[in-house]
């Protein structure tokens, strides 16, 4: 491998780092800090004082948390570049991967501050709800170009697998990739199901705005099964051709996609902040 693929493949450690243990916690808690204020306390004013004790604790063990998992997540990518070596003297993508799910750690303490916080704002909202007269079908939640973006993706993963199976590599598992694609999907449809039926959305008066929040959160799971079926099938062509070498920085800003989109899915959509 050249030297300057190396010191590309580390530098992509390095941004994936930054960007997910870095960038992506400092704007979750700006996320938080907004719904708080122009949202929860903008409707449930008396909600401040039980908002400020719980700040008090879960954001300082929020960011024990972050900076645990950056302190680890730095130390294996400095020890392998001072050492020429692979990340934990063993795989860069086993590396990556560990390193990804280091990052998802602040993702969901962040997802249990959200859920604690509007569990405060629901003591204050009372027990009278907002009912929508419009019945809303499943229809109303999904995004046809996105729908359209995940039918497309199947067909070039059908596709890729087909032409390695007429031409493979060592590795390839054949038409047993198929298997993949339909756990992939079933996965994320019954994640979309789920998040339909779910009618527990704490904290929300307004059904508009309940709607808005799943509406966007089965808009993000659709993306990123688009994206993951995509991933697989390009993971597959550069294993199969002479772009193998670029496999570290492809995987690397996959999940750097990945989580920034997970982190997405805890903001609340514009329509929420509207005034009624």
């Amino acid at each position: 491998m050249s030297d300057w693929l190396t010191y590309s493949n580390y530098i992509v450690m390095v941004m994936q780092v930054i960007v997910t243990l870095v960038i992506v916690p400092l704007l979750s808690i700006k996320k938080l800090n907004d719904i708080t204020n122009q949202y929860g306390l903008v409707r449930y004013p008396n909600a401040k004082p039980d908002v400020e004790v719980f700040f008090i604790s879960s954001k300082k063990w929020y960011w024990i948390t972050v900076g645990t998992a950056f302190l680890i997540a730095a130390a294996m990518v400095l020890h392998a570049f001072t050492n020429n070596t692979e990340l934990l003297a063993w795989d860069d993508q086993s590396g990556l991967m560990l390193i990804y799910l280091l990052s998802m750690v602040p993702v969901l303490k962040m997802v249990l501050m959200h859920r604690n916080l509007f569990g405060i704002f629901k003591k204050h909202t009372g027990s009278v709800r907002s009912a929508s007269l419009k019945v809303r079908k499943w229809q109303d939640y999904i995004s046809i170009p996105l729908l359209i973006t995940i039918i497309i993706a199947n067909i070039f993963y059908i596709a890729t697998v087909i032409y390695f199976s007429k031409h493979p590599f060592v590795g390839f598992a054949g038409y047993f990739n198929l298997l993949g694609l339909f756990v992939l999907d079933f996965i994320f449809l019954f994640i979309i199901v789920i998040v339909y039926k779910d009618n527990k959305t704490n904290g929300f008066h307004h059904p508009q705005h309940r709607d808005a929040l799943k509406k966007r959160a089965i808009h993000i799971n659709m993306l990123i099964l688009a994206i993951a079926a995509f991933h697989v099938s390009f993971s597959m062509w550069i294993q199969g051709t002479d772009l193998s070498i670029y496999k570290i920085i492809f995987q690397s800003l996959y999940f750097q996609v990945i989580l920034i989109l997970t982190s997405v899915s805890l903001t609340l959509p514009k329509s929420v902040f509207d005034k009624q």
